[in-house]
Order: structure tokens, then C-alpha cells, then sequence
């Protein structure tokens, strides 16, 4: 009979494998310890590959991108930064927290600046200046991950004292003014996509008075 420590290669590590782990998570909540014990290693051993919690949703984001398919660039503009506004929806309804990771990380990771380049060198080539193609791909990015920050958030419950929804307290809330009532529309305005896509569209209508023609 065999005593001791068991012998043997150890097991192997790869920075895919651990992005891929913190993945399988809410990344709003990721911690190191948590991604270690998913993969069943000391979390110490993820600091060889990235040097803090930041580096690696950095790089998550980074491999949603690249996984991801996003629009065709040859289309026109309104069409494809609505496209744009979809897949960026729905790889936040894929990986959840990764719209608070856009929101709160610092530092863009390489493959989501080749996005930008791509859509917004489309937009040039579509008549808009370098500055307001730029905007646009901000804008549509930034109001599509807030929107739906916002949105997941009406789950939520208001406190341990109060045990309503933050959608149902947002509602007692406005619903004690008519005409505030009246501009919220029905009730799918406090589901799913909200307002998003008649933001989008305000936009995308100010937009088109800036293209050079």
C-alpha cells in the first residue's frame, strides 16, 4: 500500500482557462478566491496571470468581444449602430455583470478598440466628422450599458425595511404626477429593453443632421 503524496504532473493553468471560469459568474460579484475555487486552485496562483481583479475582467470583456459577432460596416450607418445597440445587449444578457464591468473598470481592452476603429472609420467613410463618429459609437455604448444596468437593477429589492421591487418603488414614486404618468406610456416601459430603442433613435435622427453631404 502506497503512502504519501500522490505523484504526478500538477494540473495545468491558462489564462483562458481562468477567463473562462470567471465567465461561468456574475462579474459584477467577482472575486479572485471565487474564480480560484471554481477551477479548484489557490488564488494565488491566478496572480501569475493577472495582476489584480481589474486585469481580469479586462480581459473577459476582451474575449466577449472577440466572440461576439458585430455588424457589417458596408451597411448604412442608421442600420448597422442599431445592430451595434443589439449585440452589445445581448452579450450583457449572455454574461451578466458585464455591463457594470463597462461601466466601472478602467482601461479599454485591445479587442473592443478594434470595434470602435471599425465602426466608427465606417461612420467617417459615411460622411461623418472623426470627432462625431467617435461620439456615436460612444453614445450608443454607453446608453446601452446603462439602460440595462438600470433595467436589471428594478429587481431588486429596495431594503431589508422595505419590501418592494425598485421598479415598484420608481412607480409609487412617479405615478403621484399625471402628466409624468402620461409620458411613461404602458407598462412595458419598465421591462425588458425600456426606453432603449427610443433613445436610440433620438440620437441616430440628431445624428443625421451632422453627416457631410
Amino acid at each position: 500500500m502506497r503512502t504519501g503524496k500522490k505523484t504526478g504532473r500538477p494540473p495545468t493553468l491558462s489564462t483562458e482557462d481562468i477567463v473562462e471560469a470567471a465567465l461561468a459568474g456574475d462579474l459584477s460579484t467577482l472575486t479572485m478566491p471565487g474564480v480560484a475555487k471554481r477551477l479548484g486552485v489557490s488564488h494565488s496562483a491566478l496572480y501569475r496571470y493577472f495582476a489584480d481583479r481589474e486585469a481580469l475582467l479586462r480581459a473577459c470583456a476582451d474575449h466577449v468581444v472577440r466572440l461576439m459577432v458585430w455588424p457589417d460596416t458596408d451597411k448604412p450607418w442608421r442600420e448597422f449602430l442599431r445592430e451595434f445597440c443589439d449585440v452589445l445587449w445581448l452579450s450583457f444578457e449572455r454574461y451578466p455583470g458585464l455591463a457594470q464591468v463597462g461601466l466601472t473598470v478602467p482601461g479599454t481592452p485591445p479587442a473592443i478598440v478594434e470595434v470602435v476603429e471599425k465602426l466608427a472609420g465606417s461612420l467617417m467613410a459615411q460622411g461623418f466628422p472623426a470627432r462625431d463618429a467617435l461620439l456615436a459609437v460612444d453614445f450608443v455604448s454607453e446608453v446601452t450599458m446603462t439602460q440595462f444596468a438600470m433595467m436589471a437593477a428594478l429587481d431588486n429589492t429596495v431594503s431589508t425595511a422595505d419590501s418592494r421591487s425598485a421598479r415598484q418603488a420608481y412607480q409609487d414614486s412617479w405615478n403621484a404626477s399625471e402628466a409624468l404618468t402620461e409620458g411613461l406610456g404602458d407598462e412595458s416601459t419598465w421591462h425588458g429593453r425600456g426606453w432603449l430603442d427610443d433613445k436610440i433613435t433620438i440620437m441616430l435622427d440628431g445624428l443625421e443632421r451632422r453627416v457631410v453631404r
